[in-house]
């Protein structure tokens, strides 16, 4: 079976698009929706098990951020306005899982960084969605983004040179700080996207500084590179925000 992985992956991604294509034609029901996906997270997430331990390569934070990449697309997918966008999202979710399945275990530098932006920007997008369109929950999308920052850090800081506390202190302090930061940025006049990226340029800076720290390899050059980074993103934010049809 572990030479069938790759189609395997493809499938995963397929159904995906297949789960929620079903259960949100014409309009998303959640009712049926919800757990449809549930079902289908909770199968895949046993098959990575399943697959890591055969190629010993078990970890149980590499199980669970594909679960939260699951969750991530799915919460994209309901604060999408149109069935058009939603269909073009899915579309692009197909391959985005087939590819994150097919490195499943494989815990070089470079691709647990991207899947785990990946991931923190679609959380992000998908919590302040939510609060855009059910204000009178922002305490319980508050708490999802601590969870969401504290467990992306988390999961990222695992193959770093340090104990499990302070893996963990890390993480939790990150979680904490997007947590206040998402609190205040809800009173600027942006869109929700906007606020978005500006949560997701913040929690960006914090973990990639504190990754260079946990390997005693932080230096001015890099605060200084990945701080003109950030402002450079803020700044296009800024500049795209539609000024004039604010009130």
């Amino acid at each position: 079976m572990l030479k069938y992985h790759k189609l395997i992956s493809f499938c995963f991604g397929l159904l995906f698009l297949i789960v929620l294509q079903k259960f949100a034609t014409p309009l998303p029901v959640f009712r049926f929706l919800a757990p449809a996906f549930i079902l289908y997270a909770a199968v895949m997430a046993i098959y990575n098990k399943w697959y890591l331990r055969q190629i010993q390569k078990y970890n149980f934070w590499s199980v669970l951020r594909s679960v939260m990449l699951l969750i991530s697309a799915f919460g994209i997918f309901l604060v999408l306005p149109t069935g058009s966008l939603r269909g073009i999202f899915l579309i692009l979710t197909v391959r985005v899982i087939t590819l994150a399945q097919i490195v499943l275990g494989l815990s070089a530098e470079n691709i647990l960084l991207n899947e785990t932006l990946l991931i923190g920007f679609g959380l992000f997008f998908a919590l302040c969605g939510a609060y855009y369109y059910f204000p009178s929950y922002q305490p319980l999308f508050a708490v999802g983004v601590f969870l969401a920052a504290a467990l992306l850090a988390r999961s990222f800081y695992e193959f770093t040179p340090q104990t499990q506390k302070t893996k963990l202190v890390g993480a939790i302090i990150l979680g904490l700080f997007c947590l206040q930061l998402y609190w205040a940025i809800n009173f600027l006049p942006f869109s929700f996207s906007a606020l978005a990226i500006l949560l997701f340029l913040a929690f960006y800076f914090c973990l990639i500084l504190n990754y260079y720290h946990l390997f005693h390899n932080l230096n001015y050059k890099k605060i200084q590179f990945h701080l003109f980074l950030i402002a450079g993103c803020t700044a296009v934010v800024l500049a795209a925000t539609p000024w004039f049809i604010i009130q």
